[in-house]
């Protein structure tokens, strides 16, 4: 009698089905995942990813969510080595030991009721240290521009949040070290420790290029002022030729005055 094996169980990448409101929640989740990367790109063990599958019952590939944007911190060699082989499109919770400590959803229309009623709980249940909503038309989806939570006893409380007189609201973020501001619609971070904004990739060409054109700038001045001494000094020694030939002349021209005067 022949014995079969169970089929492998497969986690899919996707489900097939295009991403909610992806046209408008597309440009601001990889805006916000790729200034984290850039930001922790350097630092050991950390993953930063959005809008993969992340699968949290072995066994069952029904269960998982798919957060916009999340930062696990502290993993081994073997769990980073497991999300490449994954390709990081997808996250096998028991394989990489962990559930993230930061995620970050964005509001929209079809998402909104949803990441402020199920997923809260189950992000809760998983242990994610810190769950922050973005709404970048500054409430329409959430009711308010920005929300942080914190993980207490296995229950979320609301950081209290700091509105500016411009209307700029922020906290921080003690999972990221990074303060977390909604501006005119954007979500921009403040590094405290470097006391600078994070710059995005755009803006970091933008500050490059600016740098180059002012060496480029200053080179060309030193040029300039070299160029402008070298020639100062080739008009001082014409001025010093000039001055010897009249002299050598003068004293010919006296000699010559004395010949003839029988001197």
């Amino acid at each position: 009698m022949t014995t079969r094996s169970a089929p492998a169980i497969v986690y899919p990448e996707t489900d097939g089905m295009p991403l909610p409101d992806g046209e408008y929640q597309a440009p601001i989740y990889r805006r916000i995942v790729r200034d984290l990367d850039d930001h922790f790109s350097e630092v050991p063990g950390v993953n930063v990813n959005g809008d993969t599958f992340i699968y949290y019952v072995e066994g069952n590939p029904r269960r998982s969510f798919s957060p916009d944007c999340y930062v696990v911190f502290g993993l081994t060699e073997a769990a980073l080595h497991s999300l490449s082989l994954q390709g990081n499109n997808t996250y096998l919770l028991w394989e990489v030991g962990k559930a993230p400590d930061f995620i970050l959803e964005i509001g929209s229309p079809s998402t909104a009721a949803t990441d402020m009623g199920r997923k809260r709980e189950l992000y809760a249940e998983l242990g994610v240290a810190e769950y922050w909503r973005f709404d970048a038309t500054g409430g329409e989806f959430y009711g308010e521009p920005l929300v942080g939570e914190r993980l207490v006893d296995g229950e979320y409380r609301r950081l209290e949040m700091r509105r500016e007189d411009d209307g700029r609201v922020w906290t921080h973020s003690e999972a990221l070290s990074l303060d977390l501001w909604w501006t005119d619609g954007d979500l921009r971070f403040w590094d405290p420790a470097a006391e600078s904004w994070l710059l995005r990739r755009e803006e970091e060409r933008a500050r490059a290029e600016e740098e180059r054109g002012g060496r480029l700038a200053a080179q060309a001045r030193a040029e300039e002022e070299r160029s402008g001494r070298l020639a100062a000094e080739s008009r001082a020694e014409e001025e010093e030729t000039a001055r010897l030939a009249a002299e050598a002349r003068m004293a010919e021209l006296e000699a010559e005055l004395r010949r003839l005067c029988g001197e």
